[in-house]
């Protein structure tokens, strides 16, 4: 059932490791040479420190870890991805990655006072009914949700993340070409899932969400 949702006409890609009609896993390699790839920073939880190999792009400040990465856009997936250690710089490292169908962006306010930094961030909301959040995405369960259809009840389950960009000219054309990219997802997801349900009726929603 899961292919008949989310098997969209995409064509195949030539990067290393990585096939865009499946969802990325930890470790793999992407290219970044011709791709939306955007350097960004993220703070890193004690629990995923793991996930992390680049210990050279780690700076640790007022006690709170943060990591330099390339947020990737490949197919209907986000990418977060590490520079691949040892490489030319043509690749990344993929950390954790999921479907763009799945996310919500904001851009954050500007600061009511003057800052001394010049960055600015992107507020990324991931909404599944799997219990498990993507990987650095921190679990939010006030947020979750129940939504009910006509044979089913969902619980949809929230997390969140925090991407910091050098400034806002480079965060404010991340979040155009992100959000451009969630909407068109959502709208291929839409439009399966009008497909099937003038099919069949008992569709399994849990699956409109799955990473596979």
């Amino acid at each position: 059932m899961n292919g008949l949702f989310f098997e969209e006409k995409e064509s195949s890609s030539n990067l290393p490791g990585v096939h865009e009609t499946k969802c990325p896993s930890s470790g793999s390699i992407v290219g970044l040479v011709g791709r939306a790839a955007f350097p960004c920073v993220c703070e890193v939880a004690e629990e995923c420190d793991a996930l992390f190999t680049d210990k050279a792009a780690c700076v640790i400040a007022e006690g709170v870890k943060w990591q330099s990465l390339y947020l990737v856009l490949l197919g209907k997936y986000l990418i977060l991805a590490e520079p691949e250690k040892g490489g030319s710089g043509g690749n990344g490292r993929v950390v954790t990655a999921c479907r763009l169908s799945c996310l919500h962006v904001e851009k954050d306010n500007p600061p009511s006072v003057e800052s001394a930094s010049p960055a600015r961030r992107l507020l990324l909301t991931h909404s599944s009914p799997n219990l498990k959040p993507p990987s650095v995405f921190i679990q939010e369960p006030s947020e979750n949700k129940q939504q009910k259809t006509k044979h089913n009840s969902l619980n949809m389950n929230g997390s969140r993340m925090d991407l910091w960009f050098e400034d806002s000219l480079t965060a404010g054309h991340a979040y155009k070409v992100l959000s451009t990219k969630i909407i068109r997802s959502r709208a291929r997801r839409g439009n399966k899932i009008r497909e099937i349900l003038a099919q069949n009726d008992d569709v399994g929603f849990s699956t409109l969400f799955d990473s596979s």
